[in-house]
């Protein structure tokens, strides 16, 4: 009896797991959409939120910072509380690069417990094909960083 209620907690606790991915996508593919950018011509797009992990939003600036150039990036900035502030700390200025979307509205500010991660999408003629969060188990940007940025 013990046997099955731990396989019937883990069956549960995996299907909530694919149901927080599912809506996560859904929620990314609906507000990508709205976004006044044509997507299309990136394969990545990197969701940095101004609020949440300190660490993992920082580990996003810095390679916002290192790959400001990569015409194949788009940066949406979400949630930033002050964008002087950020021009500053990173050395950026925003307005100098179409590859930045600030997104004023908070659009994309995801609707789970991920929201307080930096976001990488995959994309693919527009499409997104993955999503995956910087946080403290997963270290998303290595992997971009692995994978081809051009």
């Amino acid at each position: 009896m013990k046997q099955i209620c731990i396989i019937l907690c883990i069956l549960f606790l995996s299907s909530c797991s694919k149901s927080v991915e599912k809506t996560e996508k859904n929620f990314l593919r609906n507000a990508i959409r709205q976004i006044d950018v044509d997507y299309s011509e990136y394969k990545w797009i990197i969701i940095i939120p101004g609020l949440g992990c300190h660490g993992c939003i920082q580990e996003a600036e810095y390679f916002m910072k290192e790959n400001i150039n990569n015409p194949h990036i788009l940066f949406a900035l979400t949630n930033a509380s002050s964008l002087k502030i950020l021009q500053h700390k990173i050395g950026i200025e925003l307005n100098n690069y179409p590859n930045i979307y600030i997104d004023n509205n908070r659009n994309l500010t995801i609707p789970t417990k991920n929201s307080i991660y930096p976001c990488i999408i995959w994309l693919e003629d527009g499409l997104i094909q993955k999503h995956l969060f910087q946080s403290p188990e997963t270290d998303a940007f290595d992997r971009v960083k692995r994978i081809s940025l051009n």
